[in-house]
């Protein structure tokens, strides 16, 4: 088989594009950070990740402005090399103060920092990787790139400690997990876990692109905020989120950060941050510290915002962060909702299978400080609507068990049964009539 045909047969895009119900890749034609302008319209932005609202703020435009005059747009190369700027190495001198730790290292994807950090972390002879079910795409690729074979998922921290459970000591283990998971806003329980890393030995990373800025005094993560930062052996940032740029770091002990500094595949052979990115986010990651009311303004929203979509009947799925899922159940009614939705002035983002299990698709929305009333109130009276229309499940989501398929292949079939019939086709199945 000629090895490009499964490109030259993919038709499911197409199929959801005809049946009316795909909701990826809206084009943007400019943005004010809660507003965006989408197909020559002006609609509230609930779909994105920029949790503190930093993406406009002067500072930090200044600072990206400024960089790009100095520095150029591009760094041209591996920071290994001929691409290492001395923003580089002040972002990682203040990540690593903000975050407690020794040292930092500033990747250029925060993709690529988890996936090289774990590929190269879990490599050694014996290693075994635990990863949490939830985790991020970018972990469980990591751990397909280590050459130890031994990954084993977890649910939850009892499921993590019965595994655990079964030797005394696991030196050679990594546990890996989200701080918060992305698409619930649920917090992991990393007190626990530290907990069961003093008795067991393992070492733990821990993924926290949607705690930092969020959570913790001056939005210093979620271990911060549970009081346990000093047992997490290393921890990985984003800067596409809170920090207002793209890229992202992984911090912890020196000679470990100088290890993976020479030795992680997609840190040397990566061209380093552009100029404008580093200076963004450093500007960024200085305006947070600064800024409390940015967190206070977060929080008064997320509060009000989940209050008021929970008073229409959804269930937001036990979130403690400004992520605020919308369970849905059906993955052809979470699209359709968005797609109606963005029609109607708001736009927010389905979640469906891999991200979530088949069956459980949610609406994922998020908030921020630079939310009005005004345009919170707006989102709502959307999302009433549309839940007045639509077959929300409005039951436990945990009670709900996983599909085996995705129900909008269902729909597709019947979608590509009833065009059949409408054209005559004789060969339609019956079952369509």
């Amino acid at each position: 088989m000629d090895i490009l045909e499964p490109g030259y047969s993919y038709r499911d895009s197409d199929l959801i594009k005809a049946a009316g119900m795909y909701p990826f890749f809206p084009v943007l034609s400019s943005s004010e950070g809660p507003v965006v302008t989408v197909d020559g319209r002006q609609v509230i932005m609930l779909g994105s990740n920029n949790y503190l609202g930093l993406t406009h703020h002067p500072e930090v435009l200044k600072a990206a402005h400024d960089a790009l005059d100095k520095y150029g747009t591009s760094c041209t190369g591996s920071r290994f090399l001929n691409g290492n700027l001395d923003l580089h190495e002040t972002l990682e001198r203040e990540l690593a103060e903000f975050t407690g730790k020794q040292a930092a290292l500033v990747f250029s994807s925060g993709f690529l920092a988890n996936v090289g950090t774990l590929g190269q972390v879990g490599s050694t002879e014996d290693a075994v990787i635990f990863e949490a079910s939830e985790n991020h795409a970018s972990l469980y690729d990591g751990a397909r790139m280590a050459r130890s074979r031994r990954v084993r998922l977890f649910d939850d921290v009892e499921d993590l400690g019965r595994q655990l459970a079964r030797r005394t000591s696991w030196t050679n283990a990594l546990v890996v997990t989200d701080g918060v998971f992305s698409m619930t806003g649920r917090e992991a329980d990393l007190r626990r876990m530290v907990a069961l890393k003093k008795k067991h030995g393992f070492r733990l990373y821990v993924d926290d692109a949607h705690g930092i800025g969020v959570l913790g005094p001056q939005g210093r993560g979620t271990a911060a905020s549970q009081g346990v930062a000093d047992g997490v052996d290393l921890l990985f940032g984003t800067f596409s989120k809170s920090l207002a740029s793209v890229g992202g770091f992984v911090a912890g002990e020196r000679p470990i950060i100088e290890y993976l500094r020479h030795n992680v595949r997609t840190f040397i052979f990566s061209a380093g941050l552009p100029p404008a990115s580093a200076a963004a986010a450093l500007a960024a990651l200085r305006v947070m510290q600064r800024e409390q009311g940015l967190f206070d303004r977060l929080w008064e929203n997320a509060s009000y915002f989940k209050a008021a979509v929970e008073r229409v009947g959804y269930r937001t799925m036990g979130t403690t962060t400004p992520i605020i899922p919308l369970f849905i159940g059906s993955e052809a009614v979470a699209m359709r909702m968005c797609c109606e939705a963005m029609r109607m002035g708001l736009f927010a983002t389905p979640a469906v299978y891999p991200a979530v299990p088949k069956g459980h698709a949610l609406i994922r929305t998020s908030v921020t400080p630079a939310h009005t009333r005004e345009h919170l109130d707006g989102a709502v009276d959307v999302l009433a609507k549309l839940a007045a229309k639509y077959p929300v499940y409005m039951g436990d989501p945990a009670k709900l068990p996983a599909a085996r398929e995705m129900d909008i292949e269902k729909e597709i079939r019947r979608w590509l049964e009833s065009q059949a019939l409408h054209k005559g086709d004789p060969s339609a199945p019956q079952s369509a009539a």
